[in-house]
Parts: structure tokens; C-alpha cells; sequence
């Protein structure tokens, strides 16, 4: 008998799989002077949940590759400065906010909100207007401070609308995850995950009663995503460009029956070009009086619960080590840990050029369609595209 190891020509129509083209540009790489640093930079990028920084304080940054010190002035007033001080290089974090300015703790030189040099105790006068720190943009949405690291003026804010139907607003836990960030943009983009990454322990059981079909389109402020099902209903998602996914995603554990499903607007920040930060604010939908009463008390004995257990990202990584059985692992976060656990788990920085793409990867395909040629067009020092901020009147839907 002879057995061709060749598929046949009716096969290979029907195999949706298909090898990724060798990339000609770095997808990934959002470090300085990079076209995806470039791309980046064009856009308000959140850094740090508000909460994490009181009045008179100030904490280093790592973002993009880049150093930063951020602080919040005794006005409340979020700002960004460069990491280290111009005139010896010393840690801007480490000195005093006085007032809305900060003071370098090595020689006393004090710059205001703007960056200007306002002091300098051992200096002839007038030398201090000669100085300045690089500061930039802050501003604050959601209980989340961004940041606008680019040139020029920065785009609209806020970078996009959020529902403003009556409930509350929580920013769950800061996740620190050891991968590029776009492992895990994309990965917001892949519906059919859930129904096999979250099977254990049944977070997600109502989103995997029948896989989706995928389809994406490009919009002037990103992506809009659909997984239809055989209801005929479809999940509606939004990718803001650059970095931030708005879904409709279930209760975390313990909190389902108060309130509906909550919508999250996850901004995947990227700290290197090996390691990201979760930044999640959620909305859940509940009403004045004894309903955000009773909400209220089961997200305070969650967030209890939660910071008396293990962090999810050493738990994750304890399940890339082979630690533990993936489907016996439980935790508050249990969602959490098991993103982390995949994504990560790909490597620090996946080479996309050997993986086989399918017909659920839709929305990614499209992505990185999208953003291949913005970075190319950058790279060629061409007109890129102008990117309008995102309407209130398109928001996500559950779908079933």
C-alpha cells in the first residue's frame, strides 16, 4: 500500500491550523526609541493603582524599560518625574515632597511639578533656572495613575469612557507577571481559553457551554471583538489600543449573587520586556442601600481572605516548576493564578514566528496585523495612524 505522507488537497483546505510567518519587526519590545516603544508612548499608559500612593509620599517605577519616580504632592496631586536627579544622579524617590515639589535627598535641590528647579541651597543664585528634571503628564481614572510618556501634547483624557450605570468600583490586586505584556494583551483577545485554562475549579463554567466563534475588527480607537455562540448570542469585547482590554468576566470567588457580573478594564503595563503588571479596575453593577451594603462586606472579607493567602504569582510559578497537579490547585484568585501559570509559562518573551494560528486565534491574528503595521510604518519614519478616543455608546455585552 502506498501512504503518501503528504495530506490531501480536501485536507489541507479543511486544516485551520497554519505556521506563523518569520516576523520581520519586534512585536514585543516596547524599550526606548523602539517602534513599539514608539507606538507606546503615544498613548496615556497606566502605572500604579492611586490607592498604593499617599500624599507626601514617593516610590520608584519601573516602566517600559525606563526609571521613574512617582509622587503625589500634599495637593493630592499625582506626578512623574525621571528616576534620578540631574545633578549627580542620585534617586529621586529617596528625597522629601514638600508641598507639590521634591527635594533630592543628596544635595537639596528641589524641582516643582513641572520639573523646573526651584532650589538649590549651596548654589550661586540664578543657576537653578538652568536646571530641570523630566516630568511628565499624570493624571488619575478609574483608581488607577497614568502616565503620558511621549513627546507633545498628550491625547484626551480620560483615554476611554467606562459604564455609568450605579455601582462600585474596585481595583483588585497589583499583579506583578513574569512575561512580556503582550503575552498576556493577546491572550485577553483568546475567548476559547477559558473553557480548558479556567475548567479547574469552575470560574468560568457558563463561558465554556459551547466554544465561540471568533471574529475581530479594527475601529478608530483599537479593536472590537465577538465570540458568537450557538444561540446565536455573541460576547462583545473591546481592546483599546494600546495595551487595555474592557470585558464583561465572572465574580471573583465568593462574590457571585451580589451585584451582576463584573466589567473590568484591564490594562496590561509593561515594566520590561520581560515582565508586566495587571492593572485592574472592576465595575459591578449594584444599587444604593442594602444591596451595595451587603457587596461591600463580601468584598471586604474577599480582599481578607485574599491577603491572607499565598500571592498568585508565586503560586504560578510554583505551577511552572511542576510543584503542584494545575488541576488541583485552589486560591481566592484561582483565575488569576491559572493566567498566570499559561501566559507566563510560555517563556519571558515567545517567539511567535514558530506557533500554529487557528480559527480561534482570530482576534489575535487581527491584532498583530494591526500592530505590525504601525510599528512598520514607525520604523519607516511614514504618518502612522491617529487613534480617536473610544465612544461611550460601544460598550461589552455577557453574550449569553
Amino acid at each position: 500500500m502506498n501512504i503518501s505522507s503528504k495530506p490531501s488537497a480536501a485536507a489541507a483546505k479543511a486544516e485551520p491550523v497554519r505556521k506563523a510567518k518569520k516576523l520581520d519587526i519586534d512585536l514585543a519590545s516596547t524599550k526606548p526609541g523602539t517602534p513599539g516603544g514608539i507606538f507606546m508612548r503615544q498613548f496615556w499608559i497606566a502605572v500604579a493603582r492611586s490607592q498604593d500612593i499617599g500624599a507626601g509620599k514617593a516610590k520608584p517605577i519601573r516602566i517600559m524599560s525606563e526609571e521613574f519616580a512617582l509622587y503625589r504632592g500634599a495637593s493630592g496631586k499625582a506626578h512623574c518625574v525621571d528616576a534620578r536627579c540631574p545633578h549627580r544622579f542620585a534617586q529621586m524617590h529617596l528625597g522629601w515632597v514638600e508641598g507639590d515639589d521634591i527635594r533630592c535627598v543628596y544635595h537639596g535641590w528641589k524641582f516643582d511639578g513641572s520639573g523646573r528647579c526651584v532650589e538649590q541651597p549651596a548654589e550661586e543664585p540664578g543657576f537653578a533656572r538652568k536646571v530641570k528634571i523630566k516630568a511628565y503628564p499624570c493624571d488619575e481614572y478609574l483608581g488607577l495613575i497614568w502616565v503620558y510618556f511621549g513627546e507633545g501634547q498628550p491625547p484626551a483624557f480620560p483615554p476611554f469612557p467606562h459604564r455609568d450605570t450605579p455601582g462600585v468600583i474596585d481595583v483588585w490586586n497589583v499583579e506583578h507577571v513574569p512575561c512580556n505584556y503582550l503575552q498576556s494583551f493577546e491572550n485577553s483577545m483568546d475567548e476559547v481559553h477559558v473553557a480548558f485554562t479556567h475548567a479547574p475549579g469552575g470560574s468560568h463554567a457558563k463561558l465554556s457551554l459551547d466554544l465561540p466563534l471568533i471574529s475581530a475588527e479594527e475601529t478608530d480607537w483599537g479593536m472590537l471583538r465577538l465570540g458568537k455562540r450557538k444561540t446565536g448570542l455573541a460576547r462583545q469585547s473591546l481592546h483599546y489600543a494600546p495595551n487595555v482590554t474592557r470585558v464583561i468576566v465572572p465574580p471573583q470567588p465568593g462574590m457571585d449573587g451580589v451585584g451582576g457580573w463584573p466589567e473590568i478594564y484591564f490594562s496590561f503595563t509593561p515594566v520590561d520586556d520581560e515582565n508586566h503588571l495587571w492593572l485592574l479596575p472592576a465595575h459591578t453593577q449594584v444599587a444604593e442601600g442594602p444591596e451595595r451594603d451587603a457587596y461591600k462586606a463580601k468584598r471586604a472579607q474577599f480582599e481578607k481572605t485574599l491577603a491572607e493567602s499565598r500571592k498568585s504569582v508565586e503560586l504560578a510559578r510554583e505551577l511552572m516548576q511542576g510543584k503542584h497537579n494545575y488541576a488541583d490547585v485552589r486560591h481566592p484568585d484561582l483565575a488569576v493564578v491559572q493566567d498566570i501559570a499559561v501566559q507566563a509559562g510560555q517563556g519571558r518573551n515567545v517567539d511567535r514566528s514558530r506557533e500554529h494560528l487557528g480559527r480561534s486565534d482570530a482576534g489575535i491574528i487581527a491584532w498583530r496585523k494591526i500592530l505590525s503595521r504601525e510599528l512598520r510604518l514607525i520604523a519607516e519614519g511614514k504618518p502612522s495612524k491617529r487613534w480617536k478616543p473610544p465612544p461611550a455608546d460601544i460598550k461589552p455585552t455577557l453574550g449569553f
